[in-house]
């Protein structure tokens, strides 16, 4: 596990493992952003059941979600309707390209897992990008997968990266080790920004299939890692310091997965992929356009305040903010379906 600094220009000191760091009194002045990345995670299998999944059931209660098909894939003979040039893999080095910069393959580079060809210095990851633009911001992210930090789609200007190793440790620690760093952060320091990602989906996926009760298991364990940080930013709401904090919260997957595991063709199973969006204020329950990977980095980037440069090349759109007229902080619980208004 790599600990790469603390938040810039601040230091704390805890006296045990559950004290809270100290933390300026201040007033939010714009939002902030978690964005939880599931990866290999087949949207059918998620909206099946909510016992499969109940947070990020309530997450899609409260909030919006939608679905849409990667525009790429490799042409090997299984495509159904699939793109009719092959601009990457469907693998997990240009998803999270794509999730991260805010543009596709023909752009940030990545067309597989070696990210042969990778151009993060001209496409940089939202954090980063958020940081060049407001370098007071605090950015963190940790991962268990450690190519996203030792490949540099997760750069170096952002203020704290840990990742821990799923593929020597075992996704199942790693992700949970991921989570708990997570949550510490959100409920102990003041993070602006936050980029989390879990893969033991994916794992069980490539061993036993996406019917299997590995996957399932995967999956709840993934759903309750998602739980202790939406705890944790509830909690923040709670307290009088922080009560002004306007958080918005993004889940999505890379890309999906055969029936008996495996991605990196063309059939609608490895290229669909799903975004949830939820924020105070947000009717529960509704749908997105096609949302598509690369609009998660102009969303965050504006629920931050920083209205992205044309010159920077994102490909993506910013997704609808709630429509004015309703509360500030909107439901309760951003796990919870909106209280419904009196007429």
């Amino acid at each position: 596990m790599t600990d790469a600094g603390t938040y810039r220009g601040r230091t704390a000191k805890a006296t045990g493992p559950s004290a809270r760091l100290p933390f300026p009194r201040r007033r939010a002045t714009t939002g902030k952003v978690l964005v939880v990345g599931m990866d290999g995670l087949r949207y059918d299998l998620l909206s099946r059941s909510p016992s499969r999944a109940p947070v990020l059931h309530g997450l899609m209660t409260a909030g919006a979600h939608g679905t849409s098909l990667l525009p790429y894939g490799e042409a090997d003979g299984q495509a159904v309707d699939g793109p009719s040039t092959s601009m990457a893999y469907t693998d997990s080095g240009p998803g999270w390209s794509s999730v991260l910069t805010g543009v596709w393959p023909d752009r940030h580079g990545v067309t597989g897992n070696d990210f042969a060809g990778s151009d993060f210095a001209r496409y940089p990851d939202f954090l980063s990008r958020a940081v060049a633009a407001r370098p007071a911001l605090r950015t963190a992210a940790a991962v268990s997968w450690p190519e996203l930090v030792h490949r540099g789609v997760l750069g170096p200007t952002i203020g704290r990266r840990v990742h821990h190793d799923g593929e020597s440790d075992g996704y199942e620690t790693a992700d949970r080790l991921v989570a708990r760093a997570a949550a510490r952060w959100l409920t102990e320091e003041d993070p602006d920004a936050v980029f989390v990602y879990f893969g033991a989906t994916d794992e069980a996926a490539h061993s036993t299939g996406v019917f299997s009760t590995a996957y399932e298991r995967a999956l709840l364990a993934q759903d309750t890692h998602l739980g202790w940080l939406l705890a944790a930013v509830e909690d923040r709401r709670r307290h009088p310091d922080r009560a002004d904090e306007h958080w918005t919260v993004l889940v999505t997957t890379d890309h999906g997965h055969l029936d008996a595991g495996g991605h990196g063709g063309d059939t609608p199973a490895e290229r669909e992929v799903f975004l949830i969006l939820a924020e105070p204020g947000a009717p529960g329950g509704t749908r997105l356009e096609t949302p598509r990977l690369v609009d998660i980095a102009p969303t965050v980037l504006d629920r931050l305040g920083i209205t992205p440069d044309p010159a920077w090349g994102l490909q993506g759109r910013v997704l609808p903010r709630p429509r004015p007229g309703r509360s500030a902080h909107g439901p309760t619980s951003l796990t919870s379906p909106p209280t419904p208004e009196r007429s």
